[in-house]
């Protein structure tokens, strides 16, 4: 089955399909000062999600790094939109998932 992952209100990050569920997002900074979360998946896929594009109420999702399973982020540029976030979509045969909320980077 398919995934999609997507931002859902301004705190949850949403998965559905082969990896089904969600996670808290909270991050002080707005936008692209904002670190986001990372999502790690099990194709290679590392993903960066984050809340307030370009000074609205929109989520961003940003690949960093694609995997064989990653097809494609679907834009959003319209906080009325349903949903108003980015949507990352993977082919099928994803695994798991995993959400660092607190990371650094390591310069």
């Amino acid at each position: 089955m398919a995934t999609k992952v997507y931002g859902q209100s301004d705190d949850l990050i949403e998965f559905d399909g082969d990896v089904n569920g969600e996670v808290g997002h909270y991050d002080s900074r707005e936008g692209d000062e904002a670190e986001g979360t990372l999502v790690f998946f099990s194709d290679g896929t590392l993903l960066q999600v984050r809340y307030g594009k370009a000074k609205q109420a929109i989520w961003s999702v940003t690949a960093l790094n694609k995997g064989p399973l990653f097809q494609r982020i679907d834009e959003c540029t319209d906080e009325d939109a349903k949903p108003y976030s980015d949507i990352a979509h993977f082919g099928d045969g994803l695994k798991w998932a995993y959400a660092a909320k607190d990371w650094e980077r390591v310069k």
